[in-house]
């Protein structure tokens, strides 16, 4: 696509009839769906911002990180070089480290989600607090 725009993340539907993608069109990136090859007119899909999109299998759902990190679906009506999008909808809250590398992706059948386990889902270390170090210097300063 040549904008004056930030558009990236492209996925074309299983049919490859569409493409997703998300632009920065809106001053902060959100996801749209435009048909392929020949664009007809984009829609947005993210209804307060939004990255990564993915296609589910039946390339009537869309999956997306919104802007407030959690995951989410949109159904879509795709018909004659229209798509009319549902509103979305949470699944679940998801941790984006690095926006350019998707941290999750949808199964066949849209229901599962292998997702990238990153260091903040593990428990966090342990916190040692030493109190009254000046004395235990002292201490270890005398022996």
């Amino acid at each position: 696509m040549r904008t004056a725009f930030n558009e990236s993340n492209g996925q074309f539907s299983p049919d490859a009839r569409w493409v997703a993608f998300q632009s920065d069109e809106s001053g902060r990136y959100g996801v749209y769906v435009d048909a392929f090859p020949e664009p007809r007119g984009k829609v947005r899909i993210s209804t307060g911002g939004g990255v990564l999109p993915q296609w589910g299998a039946s390339g009537r759902e869309l999956f997306y990180v919104s802007a407030d990190s959690n995951l989410m679906s949109v159904s879509l009506k795709v018909g004659n070089g229209s798509s009319g999008p549902s509103a979305p909808r949470v699944l679940f809250p998801l941790l984006v480290i690095d926006s350019d590398v998707s941290p999750y992706d949808a199964a066949p059948d849209g229901k599962r989600f292998p997702v990238l386990k990153t260091p903040e889902h593990a428990a966090p270390p342990p916190l040692t607090a030493i109190v009254n170090w000046p004395a235990l210097l002292n201490r270890v300063n005398s022996q």
